[in-house]
């Protein structure tokens, strides 16, 4: 069979569920051993379909109250460090730092209330990451403990941002209200991540 041959096969296979896949290759007695840099890869791309799809029965892949909790919890892990920083007294650009997030995460939590369906998410402690996280910057002194918080800060921002990119997709949190308060939230914790960044210590 020549390359187009297979390049044609391979693209109406990929059109099809992956057990009908399977089951064409078996009918087709296709050769191992001629054949088996093209079955791997049909077999590695069925494979990656497969957990492309791993979504609830309705197509959403976030549940919204998990997305609470977990912004809840690292904005209480934002809080942690904000309180560490805000003893790097003499640094009037950590100070400010401190007192914006700390009307911003305000404001946040405020927006997030208004949400009735999001009620009893407010039982979590901090991770067992976040914990060790702290614990280790803890053991520095200085600019060096200032450093690390100011690394941890940053990357809990990214984190962030991230949880709001999940739920803001198409596919993300099924309430269509929250999709568009997390899409719309992204532009502001932006800049709370570019703000960090711009520290120099």
């Amino acid at each position: 069979m020549t390359n187009t041959i297979i390049l044609e096969d391979f693209k109406k296979i990929l059109n099809h569920h992956k057990t009908y896949l399977m089951r064409r290759l078996i009918s087709k007695q296709i050769s191992l051993k001629k054949r088996t840099g093209v079955f791997g890869l049909l077999l590695l791309i069925g494979t990656f379909i497969s957990a492309c799809h791993k979504e609830d029965e309705k197509g959403y892949v976030m549940d919204a109250k998990q997305f609470a909790i977990s912004v809840k919890q690292e904005r209480l892990y934002q809080n942690e460090i904000l309180a560490r920083l805000e003893k790097g007294q003499g640094n009037p650009a950590l100070a400010d730092l401190v007192n914006k997030r700390r009307l911003s995460s305000t404001a946040y939590n405020n927006d997030l209330a208004s949400f009735d369906f999001l009620n009893h998410t407010d039982s979590f402690n901090l991770s067992q990451k976040h914990v060790v996280n702290l614990e280790n910057a803890d053991k520095k002194m200085g600019e060096e403990h200032l450093r690390t918080l100011l690394s941890m800060l940053i990357d809990s921002d990214q984190t962030l941002i991230g949880l709001h990119v999940k739920a803001s997709s198409n596919q993300g949190v099924q309430d269509e209200r929250l999709r568009v308060w997390a899409r719309e939230k992204m532009s502001s914790l932006q800049n709370n991540l570019d703000e960090v960044q711009k520290i120099k210590l």
